[in-house]
């Protein structure tokens, strides 16, 4: 009997113990607690087809659509989650390096109705504002979930304590060498107020920023445009509603039909299989190559497997360089 009471009271202890640790467990930043729910599993919405463009809701409307939770695996987010652009900002931005020049790149519709809808005029979480800008183009928002997973597993601005922007984690795609055409980017995205080719050298610095992988350098073989900026930067770093709102309307556009380089134009690709093309596209820049495909594959394997529902997603993870030491997100 006393051996049995004994084991009685262990197993008393042990549950408690685990009670507690549960407790701290679930209480820790980012984590599931109570009151602070994750996403449905499956989310919330699917993509609306080809040709829905005239029907999707309005960032109002999104807005009011958006599942509120505290729930939060990166809180480091948390200032770009709560920064909007001066809307007339972003349009002048975007407006004056206009996609459909030169002609036969662009349906001019990529412009009128898909660029001059961004606003990046949103706030929240880094899962609401995933769901609003999901929810304002007609994309699935685990989709979008998924992409940004695998652009930055959900990081907008990791920094290092220097200042240096945390590669794969809010910035990335850097020049494999210097040329006069970087330069004169790198100079240009300089001028909102940080030097990256103090840490890559001159010339040097990333064409990519944000979450879900904003490209911000323009190729002069492209189409010039001015300081080889295509106009997103620096809403695409400072902004993760900007960021998730532009990559909407990149794949919205191309389920359209609008992106002639991509998806053609006297015999465009078939809407019903546009989908897969459009989202390989972003990673490649091109349709249905084999880089394409993979990205493709890797991101759909990713929606089936929601690493961001996964508790351990979302600890903290120190990233650190002997030169730079470790990231501090921002």
């Amino acid at each position: 009997m006393r051996l049995e009471g004994r084991i009685q009271r262990r197993v008393v202890r042990g549950l408690i113990a685990a009670v507690t640790l549960a407790g701290v467990y679930l209480a820790l930043p980012g984590l599931h607690s109570p009151g602070d729910d994750p996403p449905a599993a499956d989310g919330y919405w699917q993509t609306m087809p080809a040709g829905s463009f005239a029907q999707l809701p309005t960032e109002a409307e999104c807005t009011e659509r958006v599942h509120r939770s505290e729930w939060e695996p990166r809180p480091g987010n948390s200032k770009p989650n709560q920064t909007m652009p001066a809307v007339e900002q972003v349009h002048t931005s975007l407006a004056v390096r206009p996609r459909a020049t030169p002609a036969e790149a662009y349906d001019t519709r990529w412009d009128s109705l898909g660029l001059a809808r961004v606003t990046g005029h949103h706030t929240g979480t880094t899962d609401e504002n995933i769901q609003w800008a999901a929810c304002k183009w007609g994309l699935a928002d685990n989709l979008v979930r998924a992409v940004a997973v695998t652009e930055s597993t959900w990081y907008q601005k990791d920094l290092y304590p220097s200042g240096a922007c945390v590669e794969k984690r809010g910035c990335g795609d850097l020049f494999p060498k210097p040329t006069a055409a970087s330069g004169e980017y790198c100079n240009e995205i300089k001028l909102a107020g940080y030097d990256y080719q103090r840490d890559y050298g001159q010339n040097l610095c990333p064409k990519t920023f944000s979450i879900i992988g904003v490209m911000s350098w323009q190729d002069p073989a492209w189409g010039q445009m001015a300081g080889n900026q295509n106009g997103t930067f620096p809403f695409n770093r400072d902004s993760t509603a900007f960021a998730l709102d532009y990559y909407g309307a990149y794949i919205r556009g191309c389920l359209e039909g609008w992106a002639w380089w991509l998806t053609g134009k006297d015999n465009p690709v078939d809407p019903a299989k546009r989908l897969d093309g459009c989202v390989g596209a972003w990673f490649a820049g091109a349709w249905h190559t084999k880089p394409a495909d993979d990205y493709t594959a890797l991101v759909y394997k990713t929606m089936e497997e929601r690493p961001w529902l996964n508790r351990t997603w979302a600890s903290p993870s120190g990233v650190c360089s002997w030169i730079r030491r470790c990231g501090s997100n921002n």
